[in-house]
């Protein structure tokens, strides 16, 4: 019988040195996986994690949406500038008027629209991870 009973092939004897530096490697690999099982396991982490990414990117839309506001507001008034000019006959002033309200109307409608759905999403997504967190 040989001394090494466990396994079916037999393997030369190992440097002492050899067998710390591969027990140093397989410590280290359990390290990292035990690491990633306890990230996996953290609950409150990953909960705290989609929160502030959901905060990030309501913030980066908030932005964006204030951007094209000021773009879509500039547009306006641009449109307004040139209905006035060919509108200047007084007896056109109530047409006149009437687009600059309508522009201003489209305008306003569709960023507060849109605002008003970025809010709630947030809100309704916030809500649900803090039910996520307290379990």
């Amino acid at each position: 019988m040989s001394a090494d009973k466990g396994s079916a092939t037999t393997e030369p004897a190992k440097d002492p040195a050899q067998l710390r530096a591969e027990i140093a490697e397989i410590r280290a690999e359990l390290g990292d996986t035990v690491e990633a099982l306890a990230a996996k396991a953290d609950v409150k982490a990953q909960a705290q994690a989609k929160v502030a990414q959901t905060k990030e990117q309501a913030q980066v839309k908030v932005a964006q949406l204030r951007e094209k506001a000021g773009e879509k507001t500039a547009q306006a008034k641009v449109q307004v500038g040139q209905t006035a000019d060919t509108l200047k006959a007084p007896e056109s002033r109530p047409k006149l008027l009437a687009v600059a309200g309508a522009v201003v109307a489209v305008v306003a409608a569709v960023v507060g629209g849109r605002a008003i759905r970025s809010r709630r999403a947030t809100t309704r997504t916030e809500r649900i991870l803090r039910k996520a967190a307290r379990r």
